[in-house]
């Protein structure tokens, strides 16, 4: 086996240039591995439904929280739609054939296979509700940022007063998102419609390529 082609934990004394570490202690360490990815997974699946209940409890009990499926701002609907074959297609494909995939893959192959499987991912649950009401409509409902583009015309003007619309009882107070927001936000949907790609289309394609790319963030830190 050439030195190249094996990684620290494949060597016997963990640096990768010493001689191959004997298959049983290979096999060891990868199920060593595994188990710690099904704890991480376990662990982040506890802390989900530990908020939940949690905050069902708080908010039947005080009315604080003014979410209606705590901790978040969302109602409990499961359905199908026809975004639902891809996304078990998905979810199937990326358990089954994944791993194995990413360890064969050159890191910028990688990167490159694990952006296209989340955005292929996140459109796909996004279609559940189909086009217009999952992508389409999705931001330019009462609250999103959408809704407020046309209050953008001068950005320096609007920058300068933008705190004077946040509290709810505030003149033109701004809708929920924008008010919780950095006007950052805000000014990217400005943007793009000022380049010729407005509407929520648009902007939900915007959303889903650039916040899949997390997942990038995420390998990158753990490399």
């Amino acid at each position: 086996m050439k030195t190249e082609d094996v990684t620290p934990t494949d060597t016997a004394d963990g640096t990768g240039h010493g001689p191959p570490a004997p298959p049983d202690r290979i096999d060891e360490r990868a199920r060593r591995a595994r188990r710690a990815d099904l704890i991480a997974a376990a662990a982040g699946v506890l802390l989900v439904v530990a908020a939940v209940l949690i905050g069902r409890v708080i908010q039947d009990r005080y009315q604080t929280l003014f979410a209606q499926w705590p901790p978040f701002l969302a109602s409990w609907d499961p359905h199908l739609g026809p975004g639902t074959p891809a996304a078990l297609t998905m979810a199937v494909l990326v358990v089954a054939y994944g791993p194995s995939l990413a360890a064969r893959l050159p890191w910028r192959g990688l990167l490159a296979a694990a952006w296209a499987g989340s955005m292929a991912w996140v459109f796909s649950m996004a279609l559940i509700d189909g086009w217009y009401r999952g992508v389409e409509r999705r931001l330019t409902t009462k609250h999103e940022y959408l809704r407020v583009i046309d209050r953008f015309g001068d950005i320096p003007a609007t920058l300068r007063g933008f705190t004077d619309h946040i509290l709810l009882d505030a003149p033109d107070n701004w809708p929920a998102h924008i008010a919780g927001h950095p006007p950052g936000a805000t000014l990217t949907f400005v943007w793009l419609d000022r380049v010729g790609l407005g509407g929520g289309a648009w902007a939900a394609v915007w959303c889903v390529v650039v916040g899949s790319s997390a997942v990038l963030a995420a390998l990158i830190t753990v490399r």
